[in-house]
């Protein structure tokens, strides 16, 4: 049998989530252009979903035309967008973007719930296969990412300026902190970073984020954990 020319297998991806609340044209296009220029090196040519279910009021299709020029011209890779009404979702697919629909809507409670039949006993849930924590010894260079999925991270070595290291759990770093951590990225609310020596250029729980020039104001080159605490990263010493 001859070898197979492909392979179609599933991956993970780090991206963002612009989650748009209202739209001016010139507002949006500076506010954007000062996010990027805050680190450069971390949004540019980053994957991009604008969600829409965030927004209030009516989206034009003109509208979403522009933000799709703002983003690209600002190097965000823009591919998709999340919830909104059905017309939001019709638009943005003719203008070429995915469109991934909300959460399902919960069923309404009816005033008399019907008597239930009796049923045999439910099997129990497997359990639920844990991951070894992944451990890297060595240093993690420019430009290089690690993922630990379904786990912990460990770091033995420094992680240097443009690399990233991202983690389902928490991530443990014992040499300098100097590149991009996130933890939690598959809705992990209470994962955490821990680290001996902070001087990252960005570090995020669970799609939350902040940059390092608000590191610099705690914790700047001391151990510290970062964490999340009412949808907003906390930076606490150890």
């Amino acid at each position: 049998m001859a070898d197979p020319c492909f392979q179609i297998k599933g991956t993970s991806v780090t991206s963002m989530v612009l989650d748009l609340y209202h739209y001016q044209s010139e507002e949006f296009a500076r506010t954007l252009h000062d996010k990027v220029q805050s680190a450069p090196l971390f949004f540019t040519g980053s994957p991009l979903f604008i969600n829409l279910a965030s927004f209030n009021g009516e989206l034009a299709k003109a509208e979403l035309q522009e933000i799709i020029k703002h983003c690209q011209s600002l190097g965000f890779q823009l591919f998709g967008c999340k919830g909104g009404s059905e017309p939001q979702a019709k638009m943005a697919k003719d203008l070429g973007l995915v469109h991934i629909p909300s959460s399902r809507p919960r069923p309404e409670k009816t005033e008399q719930a019907p008597e239930p039949e009796p049923v045999a006993p439910a099997s129990p849930a497997p359990e639920s296969v844990s991951r070894p924590t992944r451990i890297i010894e060595r240093p993690v260079r420019s430009g290089q990412q690690i993922y630990a999925e379904g786990s912990d991270l460990i770091l033995l070595a420094q992680v240097s300026e443009g690399a990233e290291v991202i983690a389902d759990g928490n991530i443990h770093a014992y040499g300098p902190l100097r590149g991009r951590a996130l933890a939690g990225v598959r809705d992990n609310p209470s994962a955490r970073i821990f680290c001996q020596h902070l001087e990252a250029e960005l570090v995020s729980i669970n799609g939350h984020f902040v940059l390092n020039d608000t590191l610099r104001e705690k914790c700047w080159k001391q151990p510290a954990q970062v964490f999340l605490q009412d949808d907003s990263i906390e930076i606490a010493a150890l």
